[in-house]
């Protein structure tokens, strides 16, 4: 390993150490195992598909616009979705300034 393989590895470790790294894939890890978040996905996948399928079929097309709707809102104000879309601002940043450091 030379000398720059060195320094990257301890800018990785480093940012691996940064609290809102941590969180960001804890919360991930959560959010993919949690049986709930797992449901509203499917549903939200199915009702996107099945309002594709529809498209000209305005009574079910706008069934399952409602279906997505409700299944994306209550996806989206979830307590560990919040806390991840937070986290992920503050991680992007973090990434953000290390960028402009290596420029």
């Amino acid at each position: 390993m030379n000398s720059l393989e060195k320094q990257l590895e301890k800018v990785k470790n480093m940012l691996f150490e940064q609290e809102s790294v941590k969180t960001y894939f804890s919360l991930k890890m959560q959010i993919e195992q949690n049986e709930e978040l797992k449901t509203l996905r499917e549903n939200i996948k199915y009702h996107a598909q099945e309002m594709t399928k529809n498209i000209n079929h305005d009574e079910v097309y706008l069934k399952n616009k409602k279906l997505y709707e409700e299944n994306l809102k209550a996806y989206n104000t979830h307590p560990l979705v919040i806390d991840f879309n937070q986290v992920s601002e503050e991680v992007q940043n973090l990434l953000e300034q290390l960028k402009h450091i290596l420029e």
